[in-house]
């Protein structure tokens, strides 16, 4: 009885992690694609008075550049992505086997047993499998959203991470995006492509009525699945 209760316990949260994992996704669910801040200051150390009329704190630069380059500064993505994909694969085997065996003599004389039969028989086998493959795919995206520098690396390289949600009628369309720039490949205007992005990690997709119509039940992605006997 234990031994049951134990069972049904482990079934329950398997059960109920898995209906988690199933949730859609939704605006700072995910923290991979949260926003980062810029740290704060301590106010003790803004409270330091040296006489001077310069102040660190609010200084403006003439000549600084306007690109991201400290955590918590603000980027902007031009997503740029195209694939085309295209496989094809094609497997033929035959296999054919065939072996005679002669009635055996003694002495010069067939072996029957007694019933007058011979012995001799044949044994054949033939095999063929034949299968065919093919497979085609092409994504394009194509739009822009800004994100924020996450950390900086060692080398200078910037770790971006961000999102964007558009609420259209009965559903929402997201972009979210995370890698790694170069300071080198952000332009002028505080922009680089998404090509740019090294270890990239783009998802679109949406949530909502028209994404549901789209999807399949669970009854049939088990049916179309792998474990089921076809």
């Amino acid at each position: 009885m234990k031994l049951l209760k134990v069972t049904l316990t482990g079934m329950a949260i398997m059960l109920l992690s898995g209906c988690e994992a199933l949730l859609p996704p939704a605006p700072g669910r995910n923290p991979e694609f949260a926003p980062t801040y810029p740290a704060t200051p301590d106010p003790k150390e803004l409270r330091k008075e040296s006489g001077a009329i310069y102040s660190a704190e609010t200084v403006l630069p003439l000549f600084e550049t306007p690109r991201a380059r400290h955590a918590g500064d603000i980027l902007t993505i031009f997503l740029v992505e195209k694939t085309d994909a295209q496989k094809a694969a094609t497997t033929t085997q035959t296999k054919e086997d065939t072996q005679k065996v002669v009635n055996t003599a003694f002495l010069g004389r067939p072996i029957a047993l007694g019933s007058g039969y011979s012995m001799d028989f044949d044994l054949s086998d033939k095999r063929k499998f034949t299968g065919d493959g093919q497979s085609k795919q092409n994504n394009r995206l194509d739009g822009s959203l800004s994100v924020t520098v996450s950390r900086v690396l060692p080398n200078g390289n910037l770790v971006i991470q961000g999102e964007k949600w558009i609420r259209i009628n009965q559903g929402n369309e997201f972009v979210q995006i995370s890698g790694i720039v170069r300071p080198q490949d952000i332009k002028a205007d505080n922009s680089v492509s998404s090509n740019r992005v090294a270890n990239a990690r783009i998802s679109y997709g949406g949530t909502g009525q028209v994404n549901n119509t789209n999807a399949q039940g669970w009854l049939a992605r088990f049916m179309w699945g792998p474990l089921f006997p076809t």
